[in-house]
């Protein structure tokens, strides 16, 4: 008895240590099987769908799904199991519809994990909007540097402007100087200030080719406060240099570059590529999360106040403009720095002394 008694403990003791194995075995059998083709809401022959967490979960519940056929069971699972998973999910991508996520999974894991709202709210109409714009379309080749680096790690956010707490956050941006450096979106967001303070106002183009969808944002007002975003606007990805002529205002103001469209921002999907030696990831940390490339070239020019058209020269052609935008500008409508800017003094029309001041530049 006392040696049956003593087997009994011994297999009682090593049944814990099996069962742990045996679940070891089926996550790993359904981590090698996740993610494969097929709706994870819909019965298919294969086994395993195309959702990785909610594929790992049903399998880890019941490994039948991963090795022969995703039978009703396993739907049933999936819809029980894998609730807030939301990519697959109802709806076109390309379409407004009450809930997050839409049916083609590659199109909603990138909008997804760029713009989170689409992830928990509702699919509306910025995030139909992003798919047009992006799904589909191959990442950009690299951008060619052949300029001036920042000379920042994406992690340290040196030129974080007002962000960074620092009056001096900001990079220098002299005129016929051509940068380039690195933007992150996600951890840690890392924007790119470019400070155009003057005594007067100027007329400056900028031109910026990145490896992501561009924000652009011309920022009024310093450290203090009160700041104001005159305009805003939005770029989408691999379309080569594209340039913005305007009107800086006199005193403190900032080019903001970052990574979004013009109604949102992407706070994630674009992580830092670089390790912080201060901060380095532990083992099982999970690896950066970047969608695009994170490199940036950007070129500012400073142009002659009265060259509307940014040709070089202060001639007809900026005479026909002004006298085309003759009159007071409506204060409601908003600002399009793509558009010709003739109100050269600032006053809020366009009269008789912004043409003096053209014809003194002619």
């Amino acid at each position: 008895m006392i040696r049956r008694s003593t087997a009994t403990r011994g297999a009682r003791a090593i049944a814990p240590a099996t069962a742990v194995l045996v679940a070891a075995a089926i996550t790993a059998a359904a981590a090698a099987q996740c993610p494969v083709p097929g709706d994870c809401r819909e019965v298919h022959e294969t086994p395993g769908c195309e959702q990785p967490e909610c594929c790992t979960l049903v399998c880890e519940f019941d490994p039948f799904c991963c090795s022969s056929s995703w039978v009703q069971s396993c739907v049933d699972a999936a819809l029980e199991l894998c609730d807030g998973i939301s990519c697959p999910s109802d709806g076109a991508c390309d379409e407004i519809h009450p809930n997050a996520g839409c049916l083609d999974y590659e199109c909603c894991e990138l909008i997804t994990t760029l713009d989170g709202w689409c992830t928990y709210a509702a699919w509306d109409e910025l995030c139909a909007l992003e798919a047009q714009l992006l799904c589909g379309v191959a990442p950009c080749a690299s951008v060619t540097t052949g300029a001036v680096d920042e000379n920042e790690a994406c992690y340290r956010r040196l030129n974080d402007g007002w962000a960074a707490g620092v009056v001096a956050a900001r990079i220098a941006a002299p005129c016929g100087l051509a940068m380039s450096g690195k933007t992150v979106g996600g951890g840690p967001r890392d924007l790119e200030w470019f400070a155009l303070d003057g005594a007067t106002r100027r007329r400056l183009r900028f031109t910026v080719e990145a490896e992501y969808p561009i924000e652009l944002q011309y920022m009024l007002g310093d450290l203090e406060g009160p700041n104001e975003v005159k305009w805003l606007a939005g770029e989408p990805l691999c379309e080569g240099p594209r340039s913005f002529i305007f009107l800086t205002e006199p005193g403190t103001s900032t080019l903001i570059l970052g990574v979004g469209n013009e109604e949102r921002a992407y706070r994630s999907g674009m992580d830092c590529d670089e390790i912080n030696p201060d901060f380095p990831p532990e083992p099982d940390d999970p690896p950066p999360v970047t969608l695009y490339g994170l490199r940036w070239r950007a070129s500012l020019e400073c142009l002659a106040l009265a060259d509307i058209d940014g040709d070089g020269a202060v001639g007809a052609a900026d005479l026909s403009l002004l006298l085309a935008a003759w009159g007071d500008i409506d204060p409601t409508e908003e600002f399009d720095p793509r558009a010709p800017d003739a109100d050269l003094d600032g006053d809020g029309q366009v009269g008789a002394a912004d043409l003096s001041l053209l014809l003194a530049s002619w």
